[in-house]
């Protein structure tokens, strides 16, 4: 195993070269004529893959986490209703446990998850003892639903008569394959539901593609704000009132085993709105025009999500599009913007590859950054001018990239 977190300039300073290489080749497989075949692209992508699979997660320590969660549920817990400082705990920890991360809140995964954490822990322990070892192999869930995504991206882009060739920007692209195969991410898990309702709805198959939608659900709660797009499509006739409801029994099977108190989570779940920021952009501008009051700024953004997510579901011409316009939105109005939640809206890119995008997940790299101060100091600091870096771009780029794209001939 390899570690990174001693080598954080290095690595963004790779990570942002890799990505200038994959925008060449979008730019490239983009043309009528591509330099490779679909099937070359899915190789590549998959060695990749592999071969940045041994690198340990410092990064990020969020796998720690998962792991802690699922050893406290071995022992009788509930991580919805303990946190890693409780001292009843104590006797749990081991070499590993001064990583994990946010040991003073509880659980805010989906139910779904947890339940996934839980079974990972207690297979991993039969078989490996080391704790780090343990923690290393938590990759192994993102990593596989990641490689999942990839089949079923394919499979929509030909329902949706897209060319397969598309799938290169997804399968290159440096953002899933360092979150999910060397940080260990579980996001792959909602977003491989995501993909999958995006198939049930290009087929017609709406209680399919809503009963996946709701399993994205129980894993982690955002993919909520897709429900009013799918309700809403166009590309399904009337409106579908009910068919969604099937939200209710999914999320309350995957919840029952951890039913309690959950005022306390909600509101914990809430700070990625608004309770503690991380790389934002329009959420400072909300917070000064707050006078400061973070709650205030807080429920401002919710309410503008909200509205755009209705907006984007009303006007989308598809479902993919409304899938991703509605993550960017979010993710440029919220309090958090994590380098790893870009990959939300990641596998979109292929039906809609839009610059400015594209150029945030290139220049997001740079918010790793942060991992400085961490690693010497200890300390967090996770909205410093630095990520203007890359916000900067991105909004100059918006309306360059309007202009553009409206002087492009109408045949085109």
């Amino acid at each position: 195993m390899d570690y990174l977190g001693n080598r954080v300039i290095n690595t963004i300073l790779f990570l942002i070269l890799a990505n200038l290489l994959y925008l060449l080749a979008v730019y490239q497989i983009l043309k009528p004529k591509p330099f490779l075949s679909t099937r070359w692209v899915l190789v590549v992508g998959i060695v990749l893959r592999l071969a940045v699979w041994p690198l340990f997660p410092t990064f990020s320590d969020d796998v720690y986490r998962y792991r802690w969660e699922g050893q406290v549920q071995a022992f009788g817990a509930n991580p919805y209703h303990v946190r890693p400082i409780d001292p009843a705990f104590s006797y749990i920890r081991d070499s590993a446990w001064a990583h994990v991360g946010t040991k003073d809140f509880k659980a805010a995964y989906g139910p779904l998850l947890e339940l996934e954490e839980l079974g990972v822990y207690r297979l991993l322990s039969r078989f490996v003892a080391d704790p780090f070892a343990q923690v290393f192999w938590f990759k192994f869930p993102g990593a596989l639903f990641e490689l999942g995504c990839l089949g079923v991206l394919l499979a929509l882009l030909r329902a949706r008569n897209f060319p397969d060739r598309h799938i290169l920007l997804y399968a290159w692209s440096p953002l899933p394959i360092f979150e999910f195969w060397v940080n260990g991410h579980n996001d792959s898990i909602p977003i491989f539901f995501i993909l999958l309702a995006l198939l049930g709805a290009a087929h017609r198959r709406w209680i399919a593609s809503f009963l996946a939608l709701s399993v994205a659900v129980a894993t982690k709660i955002w993919p909520i704000l897709l429900f009013p797009a799918f309700i809403l499509s166009r590309s399904g006739g009337k409106p579908r009132w009910w068919q969604w409801l099937v939200v209710f029994p999914v999320f309350a099977v995957c919840a029952l085993p951890y039913w309690g108190n959950v005022v306390e989570n909600a509101e914990f779940a809430s700070g990625f709105i608004g309770g503690w920021r991380n790389n934002d952009s329009l959420f400072g501008g909300l917070l000064w025009l707050a006078g400061g009051d973070l709650y205030r700024a807080k429920y401002t953004a919710s309410a503008l999500i909200v509205a755009v997510t209705l907006l984007i579901a009303w006007r989308a011409i598809t479902l993919e599009r409304a899938v991703l316009w509605t993550f960017a939105a979010t993710l440029i109005i919220s309090a958090n913007c994590h380098p790893w939640y870009l990959t939300w809206f990641a596998p979109m890119l292929a039906f809609v590859p839009y610059p400015p995008l594209l150029l945030w997940q290139a220049l997001m790299p740079v918010c790793y950054s942060v991992l400085l101060r961490w690693n010497i100091l200890g300390e967090w600091d996770g909205s410093t001018p630095i990520r203007w870096l890359v916000w900067i771009p991105v909004f100059a780029y918006l309306p360059i990239s309007a202009i553009l794209e409206a002087s492009q001939p109408d045949d085109k």
